[in-house]
């Protein structure tokens, strides 16, 4: 899935916080408190009350101190967590004035499997739901997953616009994600020249399309339009610094018949963790499972740095290579 966040950027590129996370890998999830929306978490606990009360009154010596407790600890739990916001969108207009200096910052396009695989552990993700009432938590919501759901998962309908999806970190601040979850950069309609050749320059060399937002001038409506880094050079590794193929590209005799076409793309995936910096090594790969030949998929093992599973798993699907 491919998600998008509108992006401002500091007249000195260099130091920008925006670039500098996209160079080190990582998104900042800040924490509830910090968002824009004053109404950000609000809820409704009357289904609780009622619950509480009925409980109070068929079971008088009932000890409700553990049902209070469960829920404050979700809510110690969502005051703890960080949020990163996206969109679904990368053309949606009030966004771009709202979130990039009124058109002059960026659109960053995120694969959303990357983002989240180095540590997938830590993440809830969802999309935001849009209601003119605030959520109500019930006894059945308190279990923790649920009622973060819903209380984060839910805004007002005066925000629908945005098309919200949000990752829910167990950590706030920086999560560190795979080099590739960036796919491209897109520019504002007035993100200046000298702007662009800077951040292109600084990201060149990462396999990053940058786009332009386009209006045609017929409609209030925009798209993109892919642009050509003039910066961009291919990465020369040294011999010493490529995987060996051996005992890693399957042998022919063990490939069904309708794959074995397929079996160069192997020798490109490689190339890719090759320059994957935080491969640390590659431990196997193969035809996926759910590969078809209309729907040829390679996945790879491999150990990651920075993840906190011992070894990762990523797939690549050769119809878009």
């Amino acid at each position: 899935m491919k998600l998008y966040k509108y992006r401002s950027l500091e007249d000195e590129i260099s130091k920008d916080k925006t670039i500098e996370s996209l160079l080190n890998n990582y998104f900042w999830a800040p924490s509830k408190e910090t968002l824009n929306d004053p109404c950000e978490g609000y809820y409704s606990i009357e289904a609780y009350n009622k619950f509480m009360d009925f409980a109070a009154l068929i079971s008088p010596k009932v000890d409700k101190n553990d049902l209070n407790n469960q829920f404050y600890s979700v809510q110690n739990m969502i005051k703890g967590s960080g949020i990163f916001s996206l969109s679904k969108s990368s053309t949606i207009a009030p966004m771009w004035a709202s979130y990039t200096k009124d058109h002059a910052g960026i659109c960053i396009e995120y694969d959303l499997e990357d983002l989240i695989s180095k540590n997938k552990g830590l993440y809830q993700y969802f999309d935001v739901v849009y209601s003119d009432t605030p959520p109500d938590i019930g006894l059945e919501d308190i279990d923790g997953d649920t009622a973060i759901l819903k209380i984060i998962g839910t805004k007002s309908l005066h925000w629908k616009y945005e098309q919200e999806f949000r990752i829910i970190c167990d950590n706030k601040g920086e999560n560190y994600h795979r080099s590739d979850a960036v796919r491209a950069i897109i520019f504002g309609l007035k993100t200046s020249d000298e702007v662009k050749n800077k951040v292109m320059k600084l990201l060149s060399g990462r396999n990053i399309q940058f786009k332009q937002l386009v209006n045609d001038g017929k409609s209030y409506g925009f798209h993109t339009q892919n642009i050509v880094n003039p910066f961009e050079e291919n990465i020369k590794l040294d011999e010493d610094e490529k995987i060996d193929s051996k005992n890693l590209v399957p042998d022919e005799a063990y490939v069904q018949e309708d794959h074995k076409i397929f079996l160069p793309y192997f020798y490109k995936v490689l190339a890719f963790m090759e320059s994957y910096l935080d491969c640390i090594e590659v431990i196997e790969m193969n035809f996926s499972e759910k590969s078809t030949v209309s729907d040829p998929i390679i996945y790879v093992w491999f150990k990651e740095n920075n993840a906190i599973t011992p070894f990762s798993k990523k797939e690549f699907k050769i119809k878009e290579m």
